[in-house]
């Protein structure tokens, strides 16, 4: 293992606050090692999941004086992880990586600066490779554990575990075996005790056979997510997903645009399924909704769906006064039904007073609306055409006049919408 090399290549981690997960095993205590000569501000990470009685509790008084040792500050957070599991169900694994998860999560937020630095090596994405490729994953599992992604940092994803090992060995540093890792009965475990060395047997090579092709994965997922990333800047500018760019872009960029924006592979199938199906039909999204819409999908921030409706009544006159919050229409000149929803780049209204059409971008820039609150105005729209930009300009073609026999009063029931992200 080239400590030189390692230092050099994660020199960024220097100045900045490192958050080291140590469990006790080789990795991370070399890991912490390492990390600890040329980082200045280095704090330990120590979960104890209290899942193998005393043994959890030597390895949690291990790393203390791991910490003591080295002068390095420790946080040690202590989980009822049996009560958990008993109370919720799920996998021990998955429930074990969610506890992690959800702490690391918690420290990035305290400490915008900092990064969580983790012990997997080359060892490790070897089995997550195979893990994935039983899955039937994408481009995106295959590319497997990336070095660096979202502030966590795994520096020895391409030091086996062997080099760790003659690491320890070489500079004295003791560590603790986990009796839990040679236990069979987790897919991980088989595979890293029974399958894998009966393979590399008869392919020596097949380590770094499995790295070429994960740097290959890492590099087109790279390309992928460039590729999906201008989509959605453009899909959250617009709040629109045109129907032929959709049909346009492939399958995996397509996924990817669903993952950045939160949702999984079941929302691309369910878009795919509405794609050419009636307007108004709803697909959750992480924080946002797809609604289908004639040619393509608009977007929602969730905060305003559940929050923003229109109140419509029939009333017998107009009233002696108005005022921005509410607008009266000629029923008879409405298509179809009314709707509410965030503008978009490109939409456009025939105000009262002008003839031909106007950009919503400019009665918003003419109403002096600052840019960071420009997403949260509203327009509402029947089957053809924006009839009302909400609180600043009304289309003149439902206008009601003497004439008009049905007189429809609209208004927002929420003034809450103003909360849109």
């Amino acid at each position: 293992m080239n400590v030189q090399q390692l230092r050099s290549e994660w020199a960024f981690l220097t100045n900045a606050k490192v958050f080291v997960a140590c469990s006790g095993g080789v990795d991370s205590v070399v890991l912490l090692h390492v990390l600890n000569s040329f980082c200045k501000d280095v704090e330990v990470i120590h979960i104890n999941y209290g899942l193998r009685g005393s043994e959890s509790d030597e390895d949690e008084q291990f790393v203390r004086a791991i910490c003591s040792q080295l002068k390095v500050p420790l946080f040690v957070k202590n989980v009822d992880t049996k009560s958990i599991l008993s109370d919720s169900g799920g996998n021990l694994q998955e429930v074990a990586r969610d506890i992690r998860y959800e702490l690391f999560d918690s420290l990035l937020t305290k400490n915008e600066e900092g990064y969580v630095v983790l012990g997997q090596h080359a060892d490790d994405q070897v089995e997550t490779f195979f893990q994935h490729l039983a899955r039937k994953s994408g481009v995106l599992g295959m590319a497997c554990m990336l070095p660096i992604h979202n502030r966590y940092v795994r520096p020895f994803l391409k030091v086996s575990k062997a080099e760790l090992i003659e690491y320890a060995i070489s500079n004295s540093i003791q560590w603790r075996e986990d009796s839990s890792n040679q236990q069979n009965k987790y897919t991980r475990n088989k595979l890293r005790n029974v399958y894998l060395p009966l393979v590399e047997k008869e392919i020596p090579d097949l380590v770094s056979s499995v790295l070429l092709l994960v740097d290959a994965f890492q590099e087109t997922q790279s390309r992928i997510e460039d590729s999906a990333r201008s989509i959605v800047q453009d899909i959250l500018v617009t709040l629109y997903w045109d129907g032929q760019i959709f049909d346009q872009t492939p399958n995996e960029v397509r996924v990817d645009v669903i993952r950045q924006l939160g949702g999984g592979y079941e929302v691309l199938e369910q878009l795919e399924k509405i794609r050419f199906s009636q307007k108004g039909k709803m697909i959750a999204c992480g924080d946002f909704q797809f609604f289908k819409e004639k040619e393509g999908f608009s977007l929602r921030n969730k905060l305003v769906s559940n929050e923003c409706e229109l109140l419509i009544n029939e009333v017998n006159k107009l009233p002696a006064s108005f005022s921005k919050e509410v607008i009266y229409l000629d029923k008879s000149k409405i298509s179809g039904d009314l709707r509410v929803r965030p503008w978009r780049i490109g939409d456009r209204i025939a105000p009262i007073g002008m003839k031909g059409t106007k950009l919503i971008s400019d009665v918003l820039t003419e109403a002096k609306i600052d840019s960071s609150i420009r997403d949260r105005c509203l327009v509402v729209l029947d089957e053809n055409e924006i009839i009302w930009c909400v609180g600043y300009k009304i289309s003149r073609k439902a206008v009601p006049t003497q004439e008009t026999l049905k007189i429809l009063e609209v208004k927002i029931v929420e003034k809450s919408f103003v909360n849109f992200k």
